[in-house]
């Protein structure tokens, strides 16, 4: 009799407890009181519980020094790229139209080179020929940016808040890779930001 007891609370323990991707949007009542409402756009509600993001410390395309402090008041939009990826460059003309769209709302478009360091002059002459404008900066893989933020594909892009906090460590991409034109969602999540 102990030895089925125990052979059932082990099945109930094993199979009892389905996970579940479903998402229940009748009420809040009895979430905790530390719980983060996600909308449909994947926006955070509560940033008490947000990710401050590493800080960083890089050189823009002109030999400026920027730190993730230099970007505090505004949100920053964040493209982890480099030279040889294809994919990172299909993307380009797509930040392009974004960063003209979005001129005046309160946004940083930020892209970050993980090239190594002695591909520096490809990447300097890369973004000078694709008049790629926002804020051009190298991290290099030497640096630990890469590391910090958990890079581990590339393009990444990664949304953060007027405070510095992880908004979207995995951002829609500029480019809607179904339709080969602007990703509205990115769109209608920049649009909110104005």
């Amino acid at each position: 009799m102990k030895s089925k007891l125990i052979l059932l609370v082990l099945t109930v323990s094993l199979f009892g407890c389905k996970k579940t991707s479903e998402v229940h949007t009748d009420s809040n009542q009895n979430l905790p009181s530390d719980s983060v409402i996600v909308n449909n756009d994947g926006l955070e509600k509560d940033s008490k519980n947000l990710i401050k993001a590493p800080d960083f410390s890089l050189k823009s395309i002109d030999g400026k020094d920027y730190s993730l402090a230099d970007f505090k008041g505004k949100y920053v939009y964040i493209d982890v790229w480099a030279t040889w990826c294809g994919p990172c460059k299909i993307q380009i003309p797509f930040m392009k139209e974004l960063e003209r769209k979005f001129h005046d709302a309160p946004i940083h478009f930020v892209s970050i080179s993980v090239d190594k360091e002695k591909d520096k002059p490809h990447w300097k002459q890369m973004v000078e020929e694709n008049e790629m404008s926002g804020i051009q900066l190298f991290a290099g893989r030497e640096n630990n940016f890469g590391y910090d933020y958990k890079i581990k594909v590339i393009p990444t892009f990664i949304l953060l808040d007027k405070e510095g906090n992880i908004l979207l460590e995995n951002a829609p991409a500029p480019m809607d890779y179904r339709t080969n034109k602007i990703n509205q969602q990115l769109v209608n999540i920049l649009t909110m930001m104005k």
